[in-house]
């Protein structure tokens, strides 16, 4: 049985990534009970519970690419939820490795930092948006701060550790001279998901598999605005995505942008706006999941663009960039 299921895993990988070697999208496994006890059923807010928690000693610095002013807090997998619970969060579906997940408080304060690092290793509760994305620190070296992740809850605008809690999603706003990236990039990573390279989703009675690629963090992202609505937590506008500003070619057609109640971007978005936005992408896992029902054979995995979400801090304060090198943990 053992060997047989190995030879199930192998398939069900190679029907994700085959097809598009060049594209190296990989595959990973995120726990259904998890997403059903943490996301809302509307939305990515929700509430990460963790016995222990590690901040990084530093607060990005603002520039771009990973510079972006926020702060890392790593939970290892032993950690995440009750204590002494060894169930995998999320992980890579080819290995029995458990994933760890990373809070990320947007535009850090040190008093934060400072509160932070007095709970480390207590327990403490993170509220935000569900963040699921392959930025590569699916490998690499494993700090406390930074353990193998493509879960996050970023941005974290509420947390409630033994030392005390806040709860401010006005800290969700662009950073004063930060610059997401331009058409370059996105224009590249929206045809990936158009051609249908990913995401694709399938399940098993325990995971929900969704195959990623590795992909850059903030976008500057010019949008026509078609429709909004509220959701937990939040709003969600349905935009459709333009080459750029002042042209009318539509890239990319009905994708979903959220903002955190609370934040000044949720009261600033309206149908008929055409505007940049600063932000970054995620995938939903509670819509990969209902895309992937009933799709249990590996060779019946299924593309699940409407899974994409952009979630928006707001309108970018400088020109886009093209590229960006970053060294930050």
């Amino acid at each position: 049985m053992r060997r047989f299921a190995a030879q199930l895993l192998y398939i069900f990988i190679f029907t994700f990534s085959a097809h598009h070697v060049c594209a190296q999208a990989k595959v990973y496994k995120f726990d259904k009970g998890f997403i059903d006890q943490t996301l809302a059923q509307d939305s990515a807010m929700g509430t990460l519970r963790s016995q222990a928690a590690y901040p990084a000693g530093q607060i990005h610095t603002i520039s771009c690419g990973g510079a972006d002013g926020e702060l890392h807090i790593g939970i290892a997998p032993k950690n995440i939820g009750q204590a002494g619970s060894t169930q995998t969060i999320s992980g890579p579906a080819s290995t029995n490795e458990s994933f760890g997940i990373v809070a990320e408080p947007p535009n850090a304060s040190r008093s934060l930092l400072k509160q932070l690092t007095a709970a480390a290793g207590t327990p403490i509760a993170f509220f935000g948006y569900i963040r699921v994305w392959n930025e590569g620190h699916d490998v690499g070296t494993v700090y406390p701060s930074n353990p193998h992740h493509v879960l996050e809850v970023h941005p974290v605008w509420g947390i409630r550790a033994n030392t005390g809690g806040t709860l401010d999603p006005q800290t969700i706003f662009p950073m004063q001279a930060y610059q997401g990236y331009g058409s370059a990039k996105y224009k590249a990573l929206l045809k990936t998901i158009s051609d249908g390279v990913w995401p694709k989703v399938a399940e098993d009675n325990e995971f929900v598999y969704v195959s990623l690629l590795r992909a850059d963090n903030f976008y500057q992202l010019p949008v026509s605005i078609k429709a909004v609505k509220p959701v937990s937590q939040g709003v969600e506008a349905t935009v459709d995505v333009l080459a750029d500003l002042g042209e009318t070619e539509v890239i990319y057609r009905n994708l979903s942008v959220i903002a955190a109640t609370g934040s000044e971007i949720a009261t600033q978005l309206a149908p008929g706006q055409t505007v940049y936005l600063l932000g970054f992408f995620s995938i939903n896992l509670r819509k990969a999941m209902t895309a992937a029902s009933g799709h249990q054979s590996p060779s019946d995995a299924v593309s699940a663009p409407e899974a994409l979400e952009f979630f928006a801090f707001g309108f970018p304060k400088e020109p886009a960039v093209s590229s960006c090198a970053s060294t930050e943990h």
